[in-house]
């Protein structure tokens, strides 16, 4: 008795430690924000493709000058939030592309390897030029003060389309390794950046291609020309920032916001108050939530609340387990990392998905009733993780419609969420003896996060 006592202590320890890691960011740096801006997730669609991007606007009434921030290549918005809303709060319209896909009358076209660079990078080329007519038509838009900026892959489009656009006030290119040759540099305000820890772009790439994007060759910390007649030029190492750090770099969002406001004729302000969590912060929330999580659940159906009678009490531990998931989930990897609350505009995929679980969950549960060694608890595991994986299986077959190259994304994809999800599964499965609320709980999870990883094609 005292034994059990104390793992109870033990389990409320991990959860005073669990919530405490996952809620001090919040009260030790919260997000402000308020009334300043608003955030929303918008689709853009052109030319075939649709383009899933976050866009930032500031309050008030009257037009504010715009700025297309490109993602990295396989990289989310909800990763650079920093440059979102910090560019927000300095009285900028942001979108912030996102992944691409193709479509053909609403449905995916074959994926073909693209072998010609050339192609490659005209299809770079006009799906940026989208990003900035989308933004270019908002009513908020000042259409005659457009900066155009991005981090690697995003950089890459951003210089060519400066290039096709030679109307744009600025180019902020960070981590951008592949400009296009062209005989002639940039007619704007151009700023090349990366980290000085990044090995993928290292401070020296940014000194080759300066010459011929500015027509200077310019070393790290030079800043030359002027920004009223569109020839300043410049480059910028973040000390310490590598590749992946760049996406919520402070340094670099600082100096993204300068460069812009400079660029349309803004004056900046001594300081920014960058916010955005770096990744590396929202990991750390999300392990030390996951951790609550698991202990709170534990925790629950080991002691359970006395005043509750038999039924609601073997519903309380899967119960506290789903809502702190999501609650967890969607306000660490979800606002910094890959944007995973649900999308209303993909109404048919719920549904689609919701039938599938009903599906497999009673063909699962028929074959359990005749396997009697699957009542034990580890047979409970392998029953609930075949329900999630299997479900996610069949969903990703029938929502991708078989496209090879949406398989191959939707799977590296579909196996980091079960790993998310696992260790929850896990725990139900070895303390729950009733199927059926655990299997609520899989069926809830899933079905809210899982269908934000597949594209938008149904």
């Amino acid at each position: 008795m005292v034994g059990s006592r104390w793992f109870s202590i033990a389990l409320a320890l991990l959860v005073v430690v669990g919530v405490g890691g996952w809620v001090s960011p919040f009260v030790l740096a919260p997000d402000a924000g308020g009334d300043e801006f608003t955030r929303e997730r918008v689709f853009v669609r052109a030319d075939g493709r649709i383009t899933e991007a976050a866009l930032y606007v500031p309050s008030g009434e009257r037009p504010r000058p715009g700025i297309v921030f490109g993602a990295g290549s396989g990289s989310e918005p909800a990763m650079y939030a920093g440059y979102g809303e910090t560019l927000a709060r300095q009285g900028f319209v942001v979108l912030i592309p996102g992944p691409t896909y193709e479509l053909e009358d609403g449905s995916p076209v074959p994926w073909m390897i693209v072998r010609d660079d050339t192609a490659l990078w005209d299809r770079v080329t006009e799906n940026y030029l989208n990003w900035v007519a989308y933004l270019e038509a908002h009513p908020r838009v000042d259409d005659e003060r457009i900066v155009v900026g991005g981090h690697s892959g995003g950089a890459n489009g951003a210089y060519r389309a400066a290039y096709e656009r030679d109307d744009v006030r600025g180019l902020v290119a960070i981590a951008g390794r592949f400009p296009p040759e062209r005989p002639d540099p940039l007619q704007t305000n151009v700023l090349l950046a990366t980290g000085s820890d990044d090995s993928l772009v290292p401070p020296s790439t940014l000194v080759e291609i300066s010459e011929p994007l500015t027509g200077t060759k310019l070393e790290p910390g030079d800043r030359t020309g002027s920004f009223e007649d569109g020839t300043a030029a410049g480059v910028f190492v973040a000390d310490g920032a590598t590749h992946l750090s760049e996406s919520s770099d402070p340094s670099l969002v600082a100096a993204t916001a300068e460069w812009s406001l400079r660029s349309v004729g803004e004056t900046p302000p001594d300081q920014y108050e960058t916010t955005g969590r770096p990744i590396r912060t929202a990991l750390q929330q999300f392990a030390f939530g996951l951790v609550g999580v698991l202990a709170a659940t534990a925790l629950v159906a080991r002691e359970g609340v006395p005043s509750l009678d038999s039924d609601y009490r073997s519903s309380l531990p899967p119960t506290v387990a789903v809502v702190g998931f999501v609650a967890v989930v969607g306000t660490t990897l979800s606002e910094s990392v890959y944007h995973l609350w649900p999308a209303p505009s993909q109404f048919v995929k719920y549904v689609l998905f919701a039938g599938i679980l009903a599906v497999v969950g009673g063909v699962l549960l028929r074959g359990s009733e005749r396997i009697p060694r699957l009542e034990t608890r580890y047979g409970a595991v392998l029953f609930d993780v075949a329900f999630v994986a299997v479900s996610m299986a069949v969903f990703v077959l029938v929502s991708t419609r078989f496209v090879t190259f949406q398989l191959v994304t939707t799977v590296v994809l579909s196996g980091a969420f079960l790993l998310l999800l696992l260790p929850v599964v896990v725990l139900l499965s070895l303390l729950e003896r009733d199927a059926a609320p655990r299997w609520v709980f899989s069926a809830l999870a899933v079905l809210w996060l899982y269908p934000a990883v597949v594209p938008p094609y149904l």
